[in-house]
C-alpha cells in the first residue's frame, strides 16, 4: 500500500529547500539522512525533490526491476557538456548500441592483455621516485593512471597534451559540479564568467581528445587499444561510431578509467600508511607469490589479501559515493509514491558504512572480506561499480590494475603520512582528498 505525501526528511527553506544543509561535505548529510529518517528519506534542492534510498533491496529494485523506468538524475545531466553523450549520459536504444560497441574492449582477455602495460608504466613511476622524498600520494597515483589511461585507451606512450587534458578536465568539473548546489539552474549558454571558464575549458578537452581520434583513424594498422577497437567497431546494421560518439566515449572512459582507479589506490595507500598490521601482510603476500617481480594478470587472482584490501577501500572510500536516477512515470518505491521527475538517489557511502552488513563500519578491516562475505551480503550492500545494465564497464579492468599497481609500487616503497596532515574528503563527481594526501616515500 502506497503511503500519502512524501519519505520522512529535514525541512528545508521554502526557496532553497535543504541546500544549506547539505553543504560541500555532502557524505555527511546524505549518511545522517538515512541513519535519521531510514531506508527511504526525502529532501529538496530548490524545486527539484529528491529521494534517498538506503535499503539494499530497494537500490536493487531502482537499478535492476524498475530500471526501464528510470533515467540518468539531473546530476548526470549537469556534466553533459563534458562528457557529451557517453556511456553515463547517454540513455535508451543509443545508450544500449553504445554499450554493444563498447562492450568487446573489454573482454577478460582484452583487458589481460593490458596488464603488461600497467606493470611497465608503475616501475617507470617507481625508477623517478628516491627515498625520503615528500610526495602527494593523490598526485603520483593520478599521473600515473592518467599514462596507463593514454597508453590502454589511445596507444600513446607519455604524451604532452597530459597535463593539458587533466587540467581542463578537473577545472570543468570543479565548475560543473558546483553547479549542483545551486537551487536554480543558469543555463550554459548565459556568459557568466563560471560559464566562460567552462566553455574555454571544454574546448581544451575536445582539441585534445579530438586530435587524439585523428591520429587513430590515421593510422595505417589498427592498434590494440581501446580506441582503434572502438573505430573498427560496427553495430548490428553494420554502421560505425562518429568521431563525435568516439569524442564522447573516450572522454567517458578515459575519466572512469584515470580518476576513479587513481582514488582507489590513493586512499588505499592512505589507509595502510595508517594501518601497519596491514601492510605487514600484504608484504608478506607479495613476497611470498611474487618474490620481488612486478604482477602479471594470472598473478591478481593469487593475491586474495591485495583484493580484500582494495574492497575494503573501495567499500570506505568509494571514488562514486552516489549515483542517482529519474523517473520517468509514477511509481512506487518503500511504500512511498515516486513522482515522475522525482530523483532517486543511491549512495555508496552510506550503503557500504551500514552496521546490518559490515560491524564497526568506519573500521579498516581487510579482514572482513576474506570468509566470502561479498557472497553473503545482500547484492547492493557493496556496489562500487554501481548496478543493473548501467554498472560499469570497465570493472575488471580497474580491479586488475589497482592490484597490479598496488602490488608493483609495495614492494619497492613505503608511505608515511605527514603528522599535521588534513586528510578528508573532497566530493565532485567523484571523491577528492580535499588537499592531497602528502606523504614521504620510504624504501622497503
Amino acid at each position: 500500500m502506497t503511503r500519502p505525501g512524501l519519505p520522512p526528511g529535514p525541512r528545508g527553506t521554502l526557496i532553497g529547500g535543504n541546500v544549506r544543509q547539505i553543504g560541500p561535505r555532502r557524505v555527511d548529510f546524505f549518511l545522517d539522512l538515512a541513519r535519521t529518517y531510514g531506508p527511504v528519506a526525502s529532501f529538496r534542492i530548490g524545486r527539484r525533490q529528491l529521494f534517498l534510498v538506503s535499503d539494499p533491496d530497494l537500490i536493487e529494485q531502482v537499478l535492476v526491476a524498475d530500471a526501464k523506468y528510470y533515467i540518468k538524475h539531473f546530476g548526470a545531466r549537469v556534466f553533459k557538456p563534458a562528457l557529451g553523450n557517453g556511456l553515463v549520459t547517454s540513455e535508451g536504444a543509443f545508450w544500449l548500441r553504445q554499450r554493444r560497441l563498447i562492450q568487446p574492449a573489454f573482454l577478460k582477455t582484452r583487458v589481460a592483455a593490458y596488464a603488461p602495460i600497467m606493470a611497465q608504466l608503475t616501475e617507470v613511476m617507481l625508477a623517478r621516485w628516491q627515498a625520503g622524498a615528500a610526495v602527494d600520494i593523490e598526485t603520483e597515483f593520478s599521473g600515473l593512471t592518467s599514462a596507463i589511461a593514454l597508453k590502454t585507451l589511445f596507444g600513446l606512450d607519455e604524451h604532452g597534451d597530459r597535463e593539458r587534458l587533466n587540467g581542463a578536465l578537473h577545472l570543468a568539473f570543479e565548475l560543473m559540479t558546483g553547479r549542483l548546489s545551486w537551487p536554480f539552474q543558469i543555463p550554459t549558454w548565459v556568459p557568466t564568467p563560471a560559464n566562460q571558464q567552462l566553455k574555454r575549458a571544454i574546448a581544451e578537452l575536445d582539441g585534445v581528445i579530438n586530435g587524439f581520434i585523428a591520429a587513430g583513424r590515421a593510422r595505417r594498422e589498427p592498434g590494440s587499444d581501446l580506441l582503434s577497437t572502438m573505430i573498427a567497431a560496427q553495430g548490428e546494421d553494420g554502421a560505425q561510431m562518429t568521431d563525435r560518439q568516439l569524442r564522447d566515449e573516450a572522454m567517458t572512459l578515459y575519466l572512469a578509467g584515470h580518476e576513479t582507479t587513481a582514488l582507489t589506490l590513493a586512499w588505499a595507500w592512505y589507509l595502510i600508511a595508517c594501518h601497519p598490521q596491514v601492510e605487514a601482510k600484504l608484504a608478506d603476500e607479495w613476497c611470498a607469490v611474487l618474490a620481488g617481480r612486478s604482477p602479471n594478470a594470472e598473478d591478481v587472482a593469487a593475491l586474495p589479501y591485495t583484493n580484500a584490501v582494495i574492497s575494503e577501500s573501495m567499500r570506505l572510500y568509494p571514488p562514486v559515493y552516489v549515483i542517482g536516477r529519474e523517473a520517468t512515470r509514477d511509481l512506487e518505491i518503500g511504500g512511498y509514491r515516486v513522482k515522475r521527475g522525482y530523483t532517486v538517489l543511491m549512495s555508496q557511502w552510506v550503503s557500504h558504512r551500514d552496521f546490518r552488513f559490515f560491524p564497526d563500519p568506519e573500521r579498516f578491516h581487510p579482514e572482513r572480506w576474506s570468509d566470502g562475505l561479498a557472497a553473503r551480503i545482500p547484492k547492493y550492500a557493496y556496489y562500487p561499480f554501481g548496478g543493473g545494465q548501467r554498472m560499469c564497464v570497465g570493472s575488471n579492468f580497474a580491479l586488475m590494475e589497482a592490484a597490479i599497481v598496488l602490488a608493483t609500487v609495495g614492494q619497492r616503497y613505503r608511505f608515511t603520512i605527514k603528522p599535521d596532515a588534513v586528510i578528508d574528503v573532497k566530493p565532485q563527481i567523484t571523491l577528492l582528498p580535499i588537499a592531497g594526501i602528502p606523504a614521504t616515500l620510504e624504501r622497503r
